[in-house]
């Protein structure tokens, strides 16, 4: 097991972007009690009111007294002590196992620490431990034991947002046609029917212009049009579950054992490389 003591030390030109980075840290769940700031002009509140400040006292090198007894090297004490001096602003966090975290977020907001190097690899800010790793400015106590590295990989994340891909109206239309309907009709029409008569006499003498009339009817069709309900139409949506499929490129981090000289390696699945420039053919 291995034990880390580790502080993170970034210098911000601008108070405002040191004041961003510390409500960033907090909102992670940084306390801040944690968190020491030291800068130059006016608070604006929020989280500075609540973080310690980095002076123990007004003497004189205060930021340097305060930041070697959290840890810091005296040669990054002293620099840092240097650029509090020209007006920026120091913010310190130890960051108990979450430097990485911690590292981020100052450098997102433009911080960066003692070795300049940092902000050439979106490391920027210094982190404070007694042994000295200046291959990668991260200083760290560690106690004799194992070593590790984290290995991350991406991984897809997929969300889902409703779009309005079109519509659908329903609206009638009037359309004429044409029907025909066979209706029967009745209609009177004149017959004429001799009998033979009864031979009895009569009093009417023979005579011309005698008229009957005789009325002929018939039916006459007439039409008429209502408007009826013929049949409802009606229209909705409902959801449809439908499967697609998305892809991406994803990168993922592995491990190589690089070996020099005789070390032995036991117990490792990672892939083994030998650094063959130290070996010496006979």
């Amino acid at each position: 097991m291995t034990t880390r003591q580790q502080t993170v030390v970034a210098v911000f030109d601008d108070r405002a972007q040191a004041e961003q980075a510390i409500n960033d840290l907090e909102n992670a769940g940084i306390s801040s009690d944690q968190m020491r700031f030291a800068g130059h002009g006016t608070s604006s509140g929020g989280m500075l009111d609540k973080i310690k400040s980095l002076f123990t006292g007004q003497e004189t090198g205060a930021i340097y007294n305060d930041l070697v007894n959290m840890g810091v090297p005296q040669d990054d004490a002293s620099y840092y002590q240097r650029e509090y001096e020209v007006g920026h602003s120091i913010v310190a966090v130890p960051a108990a196992g979450r430097m990485e975290e911690v590292t981020e977020v100052l450098a997102r907001y433009g911080g960066y620490g003692a070795n300049r190097r940092f902000a050439q690899t979106s490391d920027t800010a210094n982190t404070a431990n007694t042994a000295d790793t200046a291959s990668t400015g991260v200083r760290e106590t560690e106690a004799e034991g194992e070593q590790g590295v984290k290995l991350r990989e991406e991984q897809l994340r997929v969300q889902k947002q409703p779009v309005e891909t079109g519509e659908a109206r329903l609206r009638k239309d009037v359309v004429s046609e044409q029907q025909s309907v066979d209706v029967p009709v009745t209609r009177e029409e004149a017959y004429v029917e001799r009998r033979p008569g009864s031979g009895q006499p009569t009093d009417q003498p023979i005579g011309e212009g005698e008229t009957y009339r005789v009325p002929v009817r018939e039916e006459q069709v007439t039409v008429e049009k209502q408007p009826v309900v013929r049949e409802e139409v009606s229209m909705g949506k409902r959801p449809v579950q439908d499967t697609r499929q998305v892809s991406d490129t994803v990168r993922r981090e592995e491990a190589h054992v690089e070996r020099t000289g005789d070390a032995n390696v036991r117990g490792s699945d990672v892939q083994d490389t030998t650094d063959q420039t130290d070996q010496t053919t006979p």
